[in-house]
């Protein structure tokens, strides 16, 4: 049976094809009978499942977090939700081991990768740090782009809420940038060298905050610190061993990163008090806020005038009759 994405999923389908395993939670009902509440994923989106007790004694496990999965079901409502209710699950490396064929099985149709080309995003971004910044903030920010370019082109950008796919930290970053030097073609007196410097770095610390691209979770340095002072320390270890030459500039940079979450509620030990560390919070605001607002839009099962509720945004949107199912994506090109 060929691959159906989640997005497309209705009640009543009923399904047998691969997923990727992201969230695994063992609960019991209410007659004390264990249950398995599950998230399943592929490139288009995200479904939650049900895997019942008598499923469970026939397919009991292990089931593990970021496993590639095997299952048939059937997609039901709750809540006027979709979801599906498993009835057979097992992983795809043992169904190798025993021998099974699992000739339709792509891992490439099931991790939801960033719509924009990476490899253009990242050339792009370099471009635009060697044409618009200059030393010593410009060797700093490009000795911490190269050291961590694989993660760059791979991490989410967060682990749920927003850029939350492949590519999606530097999706997110590459699109705050370039807000960034349309907002300092409109404030000329900011300190750009420090707006862009701390616009490409604000969220570096989501590299050691996030286990991976896969199905992140937070790492054990990330539950106890965060990405914020796992950033600053980042940044302040790249600085030291480039033996930086300016401590105050340094100290400024590192002010936005910590502040850049722009108020102690949010995770931020200090609120913005530059006016480079407060462009940059709003610029994270803004290309953090507008992403969900166009994945709820894209991705919300309803057909009504609003979604449904979205929970990091505080409402519901409306959708207006003429609005486009499937936008045109600006190419990483367009930048200047």
């Amino acid at each position: 049976m060929p691959h159906r994405n989640i997005a497309d999923l209705k009640a009543g389908d009923t399904l047998k094809q691969f997923f990727l395993l992201r969230r695994v939670e063992r609960r019991l009902t209410k007659d004390n009978k264990p249950y398995v509440d599950v998230e399943l994923a592929d490139r288009s989106g995200a479904i939650k499942g049900k895997i019942w007790d008598d499923v469970l004694q026939k397919c009991p496990g292990p089931l593990a977090p970021c496993d590639f999965i095997a299952i048939t079901g059937v997609v039901k409502t709750f809540q006027g939700v979709p979801q599906i209710t498993v009835e057979f699950i097992d992983t795809v490396e043992r169904l190798k081991a025993m021998g099974r064929p699992l000739e339709e099985f792509d891992p490439d149709l099931l991790m939801a990768p960033s719509p924009f080309n990476r490899e253009e995003m990242w050339g792009n971004l370099l471009d635009l740090v060697n044409s618009h910044m200059s030393p010593p903030l410009r060797d700093l920010v490009l000795a911490l782009l190269h050291r961590y370019k694989t993660q760059f082109l791979e991490w989410p950008g967060a682990k749920y809420y927003h850029h939350a796919y492949l590519g999606g930290l530097l999706e997110h970053t590459w699109s705050m940038t370039r807000h960034a030097l349309r907002s300092l073609e409109v404030y000329p007196d900011l300190n750009g060298d420090l707006v862009l410097a701390g616009t490409i770095l604000h969220d570096l610390g989501k590299i050691r905050e996030l286990t991976g691209p896969l199905c992140p979770e937070r790492s054990v340095s990330g539950e106890l610190l965060g990405h914020i002072v796992l950033g600053w320390e980042m940044i302040r270890e790249e600085a030291r061993g480039l033996e930086f030459p300016d401590e105050q500039l340094l100290l400024s940079l590192e002010h936005i990163i910590i502040a850049h979450h722009g108020a102690l509620e949010f995770g931020s030990p200090i609120l913005p008090r530059t006016p480079e560390a407060l462009l940059v919070y709003y610029l994270d605001e803004i290309d953090a806020k507008l992403h969900m607002v166009r994945r709820h839009l894209d991705t919300d099962p309803g057909e009504g005038d609003f979604t449904s509720f979205h929970r990091a945004l505080g409402r519901s949107l409306y959708r207006p009759p003429d609005l486009l199912e499937n936008p045109p994506a600006t190419s990483p090109s367009d930048d200047s």
